[in-house]
């Protein structure tokens, strides 16, 4: 089984318990799952700005983690570099506030930058991953 259909295979019933119950509802290692996967989908179909606009947002702090986890330090900078554009450094993890937030910041964050080397995807997420899934069976 290749990288991607293990990684979804793994993580589908984590994602349908994220949507219907939120991240209380998910354990370490379906956080670490989870938070990487909704990065990569969302920032690959919408950038920095569609991520936090959606729910995928929620995670943005404890998916540095999940990459640093995983051995994608690079790109847990540079989403450490995308939260610092909120203020404090922070981005809330509650949707409407961060919407919100999103509003006033839009014209001023270096979003397009982060993505450009984001798009590169030089550490391969989907293999370090499924990488990581297997050996935290």
């Amino acid at each position: 089984m290749n990288d991607l259909d293990y990684v979804l295979e793994r993580i589908d019933p984590w994602i349908d318990r994220y949507i219907s119950a939120g991240p209380c509802a998910l354990g370490p290692l379906e956080k670490v799952g989870v938070g990487v996967w909704m990065l990569e989908a969302e920032v690959n179909n919408g950038g920095f700005d569609q991520y936090y606009f959606n729910s995928a947002g929620d995670l943005a702090l404890q998916t540095v983690d999940a990459l640093n986890a995983i051995g994608a330090s690079n790109t847990a900078s540079l989403l450490s570099a995308a939260n610092a554009e909120f203020p404090r450094s922070v981005p809330t993890v509650n949707r409407t506030e961060r919407q919100e937030t999103l509003d006033q910041i839009r014209d001023t964050v270096r979003f397009a930058s982060l993505e450009e080397k984001f798009y590169r995807d030089e550490e391969d997420l989907i293999a370090r991953l499924a990488s990581y899934l297997r050996s935290h069976r």
